[in-house]
Order: C-alpha cells, then structure tokens, then sequence
C-alpha cells in the first residue's frame, strides 16, 4: 500500500473515533495530528520530498474538497 494511502487510513480511522465535532470541527486538528504522529514518523511523509508522494496526496485532499462541497450542498437542501 502506498504511503499516501496508508495516510488517508489512518486518518479515517482517527476521525472515526469521534461520534461528533462540535460546532467548530476544526478545532480537533491538533488532537487528530497528535492521534496520526506515530503512524506519520512510521511512514516519514514529512521528510519525503517525493513529487509523485506529494501529488497522490493533493489528489486525495481534492477528493476531500468535492466531498465537502457535495456534503454541504446536500444539507442546503
């Protein structure tokens, strides 16, 4: 499995931890960093300078905005 893959698990196990986020989600990043830091040292994406790494995480953080978007039309109604 590809490490930007292995990231995107572990990060989807992380949120799946918590039954709700309050009214500011965004408040949970430092706790959720905290949660994802051994898995990251593991894989040592931070240290990576791989174009092809880097550009498979973008892809994932994009699929992330369109779900967000699709999520916040949907609620609007």
């Amino acid at each position: 499995m590809r490490a930007a893959k292995r990231l995107i698990n572990q990060l989807d196990k992380a949120l799946s931890s918590f039954d709700s986020f309050g009214d500011d989600p965004t408040s949970h990043v430092e706790e959720v960093l905290t949660m994802l830091k051994t898995p990251l040292d593991r894989v040592n994406l931070r240290s990576q300078t791989k174009p092809e790494l880097m550009e498979e995480i973008k892809v994932e953080r994009d699929r992330a905005l369109l779900k967000q978007e699709i999520l916040n039309r949907v609620i609007a109604g």
